[in-house]
C-alpha cells in the first residue's frame, strides 16, 4: 500500500512540476527518472498516513485547478504572500535544519553534490526557504503528521535527511552513503 501511494504521489507532483516556471528552472524538470528518485528517496521517510494525506492535499488541489509545485516556486522566488502561517512550519524547518548541519558534517562531498545549501542565497534556493515555502503547501493535516514523523524519528536519535540520503545514494548504484562520499571526495565532485 505505501508503494502505490508514494507512486501516486510521484504521478501528482511530476504532473504539477512540468508545468512550473520559475525565475530558477529545476534541471530535473526534463528528466523525470531523476525528478522520481530524489522524490522518492525523500518520500521513503514518509508514513503511509502522511502520503495519504498529501496525496489527498495534491488530489483536491487538481480538483481546484491549483498547481501546488507552482506555488512553492512562486513563494520560493517572492511572487506571492504566504500561503500558510501554520507554527508547525518553523519547527519542522528548525528540525530539518540541525538534520542537514549533521549531514553536512558527515558527509560534505555529498552536501555539496546532492542537497540545497543552507548558505542565504538570496534568491529562494537555498534549503530553509525551500523547505519553508513546500511546507506552505501542505495541508494541515500532512503538517500535522509530518511533525509527528519528526518528533519520533528526533525521540529515536534518528536524522530522516541522512536516511533520506542513503535511500538516494543507494538508487544511484552505491552501496550507502560512505560509499558515495569516499567516490566524490577522490574524483573531486
Amino acid at each position: 500500500m505505501k508503494n502505490e501511494l508514494l507512486e501516486q504521489v510521484l504521478d501528482h507532483e511530476w504532473q504539477m512540476f512540468v508545468r512550473v516556471r520559475s525565475a530558477n528552472p529545476a534541471p530535473c524538470q526534463s528528466a523525470p527518472a531523476n525528478f522520481r528518485t530524489i522524490r522518492g528517496s525523500l518520500f521513503e521517510m514518509w508514513s503511509e498516513a502522511m502520503l495519504q494525506a498529501y496525496l489527498e492535499n495534491l488530489e483536491d488541489a487538481l480538483a481546484r485547478g491549483r498547481n501546488l509545485l507552482s506555488e512553492k516556486y512562486a513563494r520560493m522566488d517572492n511572487l506571492i504572500p504566504a500561503l500558510s502561517d501554520s507554527p508547525l512550519i518553523g519547527e519542522i524547518v528548525a528540525s530539518e535544519e540541525r538534520w542537514q548541519d549533521e549531514l553536512r558534517q558527515r558527509y560534505p562531498a555529498l552536501y555539496r553534490r546532492c542537497c540545497r545549501s543552507r548558505d542565504p542565497s538570496g534568491d529562494g534556493r537555498e534549503f530553509s526557504v525551500y523547505l519553508r515555502c513546500e511546507l506552505e503547501t501542505y495541508g494541515e493535516r500532512t503538517l500535522q503528521l509530518y511533525h509527528e514523523n519528526m518528533i519520533n524519528a528526533e525521540a529515536l536519535k534518528r536524522n530522516l535527511a541522512i536516511e533520506a540520503l542513503e535511500q538516494l545514494v543507494r538508487r544511484s548504484g552505491y552501496r550507502d552513503a560512505a560509499h558515495a562520499e569516499a567516490h566524490l571526495a577522490s574524483s573531486g565532485t
